[in-house]
């Protein structure tokens, strides 16, 4: 293969080329590995495809060569002036995207300025305006970015057993650097049967419905004490000056109340607990490092660089803090919240048997972290989204009207303009733009064939706001979500939005994020809690709404006005 004329290379090309397939073959092993056979055959594919970038220059139109692609022929036939022929499928390489440059792909375009990881979101919009609805990009490996929703539904939707999504590799280089404190795996980055022992035995307790319909009295409480904690904050104006605080506060006292059974105080007084602030702000900074690992060299990978040791410093503090209030719950003898299917959920990680115990506990640090991250993110979004309209507001407040102190059960399941509200914040303003995972059998998607092994990115948000899948899809309406009723309360018209399946803010199928329901739970009573007592006017630039995912100490501001 390597003599044939239409594939021209030399020296200096041919060893990197080797170390290349070296170092990617161990990579996929040691990362997901579902097919090896098939994921060999990609990794040729794109070497191949590498020498041929030697020879004959990049942009974004790669013609390749029938002789230099291994090219798979579809089923159907397609006529022309000379009559019938057998079309080739395209390869993955013929995808349209970014010039890709020899050993570094697509990256120049953050070592150039011309896109930036504090608008990751906007760098996919102007990738899917610019090419269209799949676009490839090269990093260590091909990554292809689907923007069409129905190959999105196909990846989303195949039937896998156990879906492969790939790790975050500078999670597990961490981790596997300090063995005395993590084990083997762990069910962020775990995959195949450890992965599912993994879930079914730490979050079974967080995804019961009767376990969490019985923590609502107890999240009824943080809400009131959330509520006067917002108003003893408040500046003389009503301002919030900085609400991830608060949310931060309110997203670790619910999961530490619901995983661990005991309150931590942290909205009941009004002293600063430097402890508690060091932990949002490694929480928060972890996220920002984690999103950079992605992007430039990754020399982190090989010495410990700037953005290396950052990340580090916060797991540091994360592991430490949380640990503390996890063995601070273990000796307590008396635990402030009473029921017991809230405290079992805690206890039945740590008597679990086939886990070890670093197991359990960075399970039990994993759900924390991850909870208060998304608590507050979500919640910010939701108010931002709501903060537009003070007739959503009051129809918010007007649905727990009847509600003089305790929110049931029973109402949250008929709040049904609130769940809209809900739902279409998740749509216009999702904490987590896309969803990667790794195909297991061979794809064709838009015309490309896809081999097994290939990474996919399903940019849900991008897709979420096109009008090709929802009517007015830049603006926030709930009444979309909602069915008409006549006056005999029968449904006479149900809303369909052709979108409506990739409205996924928390995943989809088994890999989908076990903490969904309980975060429903808290929007709901959060925002029922917020609207029976404020107005609320959102004070930060619009702008300020996603870059603050990417920059730790941008302040949100948002006014609470009492309600009259």
């Amino acid at each position: 293969m390597l003599d044939d004329p239409c594939c021209p290379f030399d020296r200096t090309m041919s060893v990197t080329i080797v170390l290349f397939y070296t170092f990617v073959t161990l990579f996929m092993f040691l990362s997901y590995n579902p097919k090896p056979k098939k994921i060999i055959e990609s990794i040729r594919s794109f070497l191949l495809h590498l020498l041929q970038l030697n020879g004959g220059g990049a942009d974004g139109s790669h013609h390749s060569s029938a002789s230099c692609n291994a090219t798979n022929h579809g089923p159907e036939d397609e006529g022309d002036d000379e009559g019938e022929r057998v079309p080739q499928v395209k390869s993955i390489w013929e995808i349209p995207g970014p010039r890709r440059l020899p050993l570094i792909g697509t990256k120049w375009l953050y070592f150039t300025g011309r896109q930036r990881y504090s608008k990751v979101h906007e760098a996919f919009l102007d990738l899917h305006r610019r090419y269209g609805k799949i676009v490839l990009d090269v990093d260590t490996v091909p990554i292809v970015n689907l923007f069409d929703r129905s190959d999105m539904e196909k990846v989303l939707k195949y039937p896998s057993r156990y879906p492969f999504r790939p790790p975050t590799e500078i999670i597990e280089v961490y981790r596997r650097s300090r063995p005395d404190r993590f084990g083997v795996t762990n069910l962020i980055n775990a995959q195949g049967d450890k992965w599912h022992e993994l879930r079914l035995k730490l979050t079974s307790g967080i995804t019961s419905r009767r376990i969490l319909q019985s923590f609502i009295p107890s999240v009824n409480e943080i809400c009131d004490d959330f509520v006067d904690l917002v108003r003893r904050q408040r500046a003389e104006d009503g301002t919030i000056r900085n609400f991830q605080d608060i949310a931060n506060s309110v997203g670790l006292e619910i999961i530490c109340c619901l995983v661990l059974g005991r309150r931590m105080g942290y909205l009941t007084t009004d002293r600063r607990n430097e402890k508690f602030i060091r932990l949002a702000e490694a929480v928060k900074e972890s996220f920002v490092h984690i999103s950079k690992s992605y992007y430039g060299f990754k020399l982190w990978k090989y010495v410990p660089t700037r953005l290396y040791r950052n990340f580090v410093r916060c797991e540091e503090i994360i592991y430490d803090t949380i640990a503390e209030i996890v063995y601070e719950a273990l000796e307590e003898e008396q635990l402030n919240c009473p029921d017991n299917d809230v405290k079992h959920i805690f206890i039945s990680i740590l008597q679990t048997e086939g886990l070890d115990t670093k197991e359990k506990i960075s399970g039990i640090i994993d759900l924390i972290t991850s909870a208060i991250e998304t608590l507050s993110n979500t919640l910010s979004f939701l108010l931002h989204n709501l903060s537009q309209s003070v007739e959503h507001q009051r129809a918010i407040a007007h649905e727990f009207s009847h509600c003089a102190k305790s929110i049931t059960n029973d109402d949250l399941v008929s709040a049904s303009f609130t769940k809209a509200c809900i739902q279409e914040s998740y749509r216009i303003s999702p904490t987590t733009p896309c969803l990667a995972r790794i195909l297991e059998e061979d794809f064709q998607l838009s015309g490309y064939h896809l081999q097994a092994g290939t990474l996919v990115l399903c940019h849900t948000r991008v897709a979420c706001q096109s009008e090709d899948n929802f009517h007015q899809a830049d603006r926030f309406l709930p009444e979309r979500w909602l069915d008409q009723h006549d006056e005999n309360q029968n449904v006479v018209y149900k809303r369909q939005e052709p979108g409506a399946p990739i409205v996924l803010p928390f995943g989809i199928g088994r890999r989908m994020c076990p903490g969904q329901k309980i975060v429903d739970i808290e929007l709901t009573l959060l925002v029922a809690k917020i609207f029976q007592n404020f107005e609320i006017e959102y004070r930060s630039p619009l702008d300020t709404q996603f870059q603050f995912l990417l920059a730790p100490r941008t302040p949100i501001e948002i006014r609470f006005r009492d309600r009259q």
